[in-house]
Parts: structure tokens; sequence; C-alpha cells
């Protein structure tokens, strides 16, 4: 893949009754997700729905900057 084109592979769109069931699907459907080749975030994203605060609902965007201090 070259920087001319949008990095964006694939986009996972999930829903539930609740955020509880959404989360739990959204893991699931991470966990089975499979890229080949590219590198990708999605070990960064199973990280991210296993987040206490981001699984409470009480976050804002400075929450990646705290997972990932520099």
């Amino acid at each position: 893949m070259t920087p001319f084109y949008d990095p964006l592979l694939a986009k996972l769109c999930i829903h539930g009754a609740d955020r509880e069931q959404t989360l739990e699907r959204a893991r699931k459907a991470v966990a089975a997700f499979t890229v080949k080749g590219p590198k990708t975030n999605l070990a960064f994203h199973a990280e991210l729905l296993d987040n206490p605060q981001f699984v409470s609902g009480d976050y804002d965007t400075s929450l990646i900057s705290r997972m990932r201090p520099s």
C-alpha cells in the first residue's frame, strides 16, 4: 500500500441492545478480525475495548494519549 491511498482497509460497525452487549460484540469481532499483509491497529482496539474508562463510557479523546504516552 502506498501513501497515495487512504490507509483505511476496513470499517467495523457494531450494534447491540446496550453498551455492554455492544462492547462484548466488538471484542469478539476484533478478536476474529484477520488482516494479512499490512500492519493494523487491531491490538490497540482490543486494548481499548478492555480499558475501564472506555468501558464505563467516562472518557474523552485524551484517553488515547494516556494509554500511549510519548
